[in-house]
């Protein structure tokens, strides 16, 4: 287990690359508000945590970037919650309150969650009956600007139906899971979050492993306990 202060700036890292996509230095780091030690101090501990295996840098930058088992750690030990708003609430529950057809209330949920995320959404009513949003939003991401990574995620959304059992099989018991790269069965070119809702839909939102995870987490958790 990692200390407290190397679960500090593994946290920073990923949640600072998440949002800018440009390694993470020692430099930038100590002038946060929240770090209190020496520039020297964060370069050692970063260096350690490449060591373990929890970051790596780019051979163009002194900075650092998360590797999947980095992602991994920061989800499941230093990773906060995250408050959905008021206004994220009240917009879902109109979405399935107000609509008579709930398959079809299903269907405009994942258009706004795909906004939400800016990811792609994949609902399974049933192993026939898979519906797709947010596409766009998936590839526009820079990750997948490159035609060979896209064509690999593309086969994602091919083989689907084929690998929904092992969705199914990876979050029983917990409702709603978190599978970073090579733990996603649809492609480890990608993460998802994936939740069961009543009437045994499944719900999976799929981006890069850039995602934002405390978002994404509390979005799909709040849909499998509410919807």
């Amino acid at each position: 287990m990692l200390d407290q202060r190397k679960q500090q700036f593994l946290g920073l890292v990923v949640e600072h690359y998440i949002e800018s996509m440009q390694p993470i230095g020692s430099r930038f780091l100590c002038g946060l508000d929240e770090v209190g030690v020496s520039e020297a101090t964060i370069r050692n501990d970063l260096r350690a945590l490449e060591d373990e295996g929890f970051l790596t840098h780019p051979h163009t930058s002194a900075g650092r970037v998360p590797t999947e088992q980095g992602y991994r750690f920061y989800v499941d030990h230093v990773m906060k919650k995250h408050e959905l708003s008021t206004d994220t609430i009240e917009q879902i529950q109109t979405l399935t309150v107000n609509t008579a057809e709930k398959e079809q209330a299903i269907k405009q949920l994942a258009k706004y969650v795909a906004l939400y995320s800016g990811n792609a959404v994949i609902v399974a009513f049933s192993k026939n009956k898979i519906y797709y949003t947010g596409m766009s939003y998936l590839f526009s991401q820079p990750e997948f600007q490159d035609y060979a990574r896209t064509v690999q995620v593309s086969g994602i959304f091919d083989h689907c139906e084929d690998r929904l059992h092992l969705v199914y099989n990876s979050i029983e018991g917990t409702g709603c899971s978190v599978l970073i790269g090579q733990q996603n069965p649809l492609g480890g070119a990608c993460s998802m979050v994936a939740a069961t809702m009543k009437h045994d839909i499944l719900f999976m939102l799929l981006g890069p492993m850039r995602m934002r995870y405390k978002q994404n987490t509390s979005i799909m958790q709040f849909l499998h306990t509410h919807i």
